[in-house]
């Protein structure tokens, strides 16, 4: 069998996110029978439009494979001044939609391809050839479903004060997401989605044959051997000439302190962390909120306004910690040290910062969801707001946390979730 892939979610932005995890720890865990079986083909993009080496994270021992350059797609560069540029961003939205429908023509020929994989629902599949069967892995409709923070309808955007012409954009742009969505559903032989949670939503937005798509949960990475070394850990700090990494001192975390892991998206709602952080210490606990993500390397370094907003008027500023992207030993770190682990999300796809945290026995405070809910059960404490964030805490420092057997029943059920299981399934799809 022949499997094409897609690695250009391994180039740019989703790299160190939930769909480059996913590309890396998929072809990482596939076996050896399966390496040896298969031949590859890696989809790559130019080398001048490389942020970053796909292949660097990939483990390829044992894999037949060959590169192959995607093309240039259906795509108008022309650079209009002013206000036209809107007219060249349109016409490009337009030939996407329509490429979306007739296929990435950027793959060129699938010949002798029985598989191809794509693992970034946003990503054109690619024109069909008869014997190939298109499979797409579904994460979540996060911007349709939380319309009010994401794709506004026209009853949103003029609620938040926009005039008939930037309403009608917003409309535009929700239709553009929802068709595009829905050439890919049509167009795919196989949909992958990663919960219950997700495969319900597209059904229910889309409304296709149930046949055609199947539940494959992601799964976390095995513990790897600890280290009896203490990790060096890095802190953000301010300086004239923006953030600088500097190594933290040991002295910082020997207070209790709150752990947030994942990227600052308006659907996790950091600023109530920031607000439970802040009830604590006026309350008088002397606790400390350790923040650990891409864009968690100062105040105004996070992606969204409100959880600025909220960190730039604590009155405990100096007690938050920002540690930008974490090493998995430093994270490690900090799961067995925390307090808890904070997750204050409305929606998630699958919820793996919740499954990593409850891997090292760490108390898990989530918002209720139905992904979060489904994978990681009844071990997290639900919350909704910051006052029932602050409570749980509160039962924690009295209680000193949850016991030794308690912390490693939760381990156990974490680490049922295994990225070679993940792996295992999908591959035992493609043979079908």
């Amino acid at each position: 069998m022949k499997i094409a892939i897609d690695l250009s979610p391994l180039q740019g932005p989703h790299r160190m996110r939930g769909i480059g995890y996913t590309v890396i720890h998929f072809i990482n865990n596939i076996s050896q029978e399966d390496r040896a079986a298969n031949e590859y083909v890696f989809y790559v993009l130019p080398d001048s439009l490389q942020e970053y080496d796909p292949l660097d994270p990939l483990d390829l021992q044992g894999f037949t494979y060959e590169l192959k350059e995607l093309k240039k797609g259906w795509h108008l560069s022309l650079k209009l001044p002013g206000k036209l540029r809107y007219l060249t961003h349109g016409i490009n939205e337009i030939l996407k939609l329509l490429e979306s429908s007739l296929g990435d023509s950027r793959m060129g020929s699938l010949k002798g391809v029985d598989i191809f994989l794509q693992c970034d629902q946003s990503q054109t599949l690619p024109r069909r050839r008869r014997k190939t069967r298109l499979v797409v892995i579904l994460y979540d409709v996060i911007p349709y479903i939380l319309e009010w923070d994401y794709l506004w309808d026209y009853k949103t955007s003029k609620a938040r004060g926009y005039t008939w012409k930037g309403a009608s954009i917003g409309v535009i742009r929700r239709y553009f997401y929802k068709r595009f969505l829905k050439s890919n559903v049509r167009r795919a032989d196989l949909l992958l989605a990663i919960s219950e949670s997700t495969a319900k939503d597209f059904m229910k937005l889309f409304r296709f044959n149930k046949n055609k798509i199947k539940v494959v949960p992601l799964g976390i990475p095995e513990l790897s051997k600890r280290s009896s070394e203490q990790p060096d850990l890095i802190k953000y700090r301010q300086t004239s000439w923006g953030y600088f990494p500097v190594k933290a001192s040991l002295a910082e975390f020997e207070k209790p302190f709150l752990l947030f892991v994942g990227g600052a998206d308006r659907r996790r709602k950091l600023e109530d962390l920031v607000g439970a952080f802040n009830m604590l210490r006026a309350q008088g606990y002397d606790i400390k909120l350790v923040l650990v993500g891409d864009s968690m390397k100062g105040p105004d370094t996070v992606s969204t306004a409100d959880t600025q907003r909220a960190i730039m008027g604590s009155s405990y500023l100096k007690d938050i910690i920002f540690m930008g992207f974490a090493s998995d030993e430093t994270r490690e770190w900090l799961y067995e040290h925390a307090l808890a682990f904070v997750f204050p999300s409305r929606y998630e796809g699958f919820g793996l910062p919740v499954l990593e945290a409850m891997q090292y026995g760490t108390p898990v405070i989530s918002y209720d969801n139905a992904a979060t809910k489904e994978v990681a059960g009844d071990y997290p404490m639900y919350a909704s707001s910051s006052q029932e964030i602050v409570d749980y805490v509160h039962t924690l420092l009295k209680s000193k946390g949850p016991s030794d057997r308690d912390r490693a029943k939760m381990a156990r059920y974490a680490s049922s979730y295994s990225w070679r299981k993940t792996s295992q399934s999908m591959m035992e799809l493609f043979k079908r």
